[in-house]
């Protein structure tokens, strides 16, 4: 008899610690609430950076290949010339290609409309200019040295990393913001920050110049302003 009611005792206690224990998770559970916030920063951008296209054509894969290369070293040579270091030109890109005939629609030799006329080749070559006032001077220098073809500028920030703080500090005021906003709507307090995930983009601007347009004198050239972004998410802890 003692021993059932030591049992029933003991039970007892179990099930009611059990029971506190729920209570207590429950009453200490907290509210989180996500926010997300975007921040800015604007720059004048240091950087101009030029992609120039060399191509060449010969009877012979050699021959185009060969003109292609003399074409280039020219190229370099006037890149040089002009102030900017070996070291900020880079070859992105090099191809070799067949020429063939033009088809006709009532051409019945399919032999003879195959036929390989000559070869191709070409070179794509970056540059990146260090001062940006230096850029239409370049670009003037490069579309007067011979037949290349200048196919994007884009301006970029030597060092963003300051910018990208003050875009950072920017991206954490605006999600506080918003969270105060609706802490103070839905009549409670922000208590602290439980979690906060962090995510970059940055924006060059870009801009198209063709041939064309290079080859006018003094090419004016205006890199405006680049616009450094950040992004974050903050979970907020709440408390009434």
């Amino acid at each position: 008899m003692k021993f059932k009611i030591g049992a029933m005792l003991l039970i007892s206690i179990f099930i009611f610690g059990i029971a506190s224990k729920a209570q207590t998770e429950s009453s200490t559970t907290t509210s989180t609430l996500n926010v997300s916030g975007h921040g800015e920063s604007i720059a004048k951008p240091d950087i101009a950076t030029i992609n120039i296209g060399v191509s060449s054509r010969g009877k012979t894969a050699n021959e185009a290949t060969s003109l292609n290369s003399v074409s280039v070293q020219k190229l370099i040579a006037t890149l040089t010339k002009s102030g900017v270091a070996e070291k900020d030109i880079q070859t992105n890109n090099v191809s070799v290609f067949p020429i063939y005939k033009p088809s006709r629609p009532s051409e019945n030799d399919f032999n003879d409309v195959n036929k390989v006329l000559g070869y191709e080749a070409s070179n794509y070559i970056q540059v990146k200019i260090r001062n940006v006032n230096d850029t239409g001077r370049i670009i003037d220098a490069v579309t007067l040295a011979g037949d290349y073809t200048i196919n994007g500028l884009s301006f970029s920030l030597d060092n963003d990393d300051s910018f990208e703080a003050e875009a950072l500090k920017n991206a954490v005021k605006d999600a506080r913001t918003k969270a105060d906003v609706v802490a103070e709507a839905a009549g409670v307090s922000i208590s602290g920050i439980k979690n906060i995930t962090v995510g970059a983009s940055f924006s060059p601007i870009f801009k198209n110049v063709s041939g064309a347009e290079a080859a006018s004198a003094d090419t004016p050239i205006l890199p405006g302003e680049t616009t450094v972004s950040q992004d974050v998410s903050i979970e907020y802890f709440l408390s009434k």
